[in-house]
């Protein structure tokens, strides 16, 4: 299963989930590789900082990757960190995936790139069908913000629904990230059960 963390939009959060994901899949004894089709480079340096062999990781800079990756049939899950602008390389890693999981921030600016990203997976899916779903990622609970942003997500495209799982605003994240560990290596338990939902949910929609 192929699975790409992409929106066009900066900032909101793909790496941390494809990292935390990767983690999360190697911990519950899959093959996953990592592959960090960013020129930003973020997931090769947390792999960089992680201490445990339990995931393998790459970088994939070049419109390539819907190809590329047929040739990785020992990999049980291969989770690709993708986007940051509309480019080649991002076309090519929505074309990879079985999946894509479009997370986003609870902000008008967030919500006009979605847009974006809809018209190039409808581009997409000309060609292979691709499930795809919206992520609400750094949220504030019980706030009228994250009431809004998840009666946004819901007025998009009917074909990409957003996911149950929410994933909070928790300083968690960015620490563990920083000593290239997931939250489930972590002391949070709020932080570690939803990423552990995150990746239930996922599997559950092959």
């Amino acid at each position: 299963m192929i699975i790409t963390i992409g929106n066009t939009k900066g900032g909101v959060g793909k790496t941390t989930i494809a990292c935390n994901l990767a983690v999360c899949a190697a911990l519950d004894g899959k093959k996953v590789l990592l592959i960090d089709a960013d020129t930003q480079g973020s997931s090769m340096a947390f792999r960089a900082s992680r201490e445990s062999t339990d995931i393998k990781a790459m970088s994939i800079t070049t419109p390539t990757l819907h190809k590329d990756l047929n040739d990785f049939n020992s990999i049980d899950l291969i989770i690709i960190d993708a986007g940051g602008r509309d480019s080649t390389v991002f076309r090519s890693a929505i074309l990879a995936s079985d999946l894509l999981v479009i997370p986003s921030m609870p902000s008008q600016v967030d919500f006009w790139a979605v847009n974006d990203v809809l018209d190039l997976l409808k581009e997409a899916r000309i060609y292979k069908d691709i499930k795809a779903y919206f992520l609400l990622n750094q949220m504030q609970t019980n706030t009228i913000l994250s009431k809004e942003a998840k009666e946004a997500i819901d007025g998009f495209d009917a074909d990409v629904r957003p996911l149950e799982t929410v994933i909070n605003a928790r300083i968690a994240y960015k620490k563990s990230f920083g000593e290239g560990k997931s939250v489930l290596e972590w002391t949070d338990p709020k932080a570690k059960e939803e990423i552990t939902n995150l990746y239930n949910e996922i599997l559950s929609l092959r």
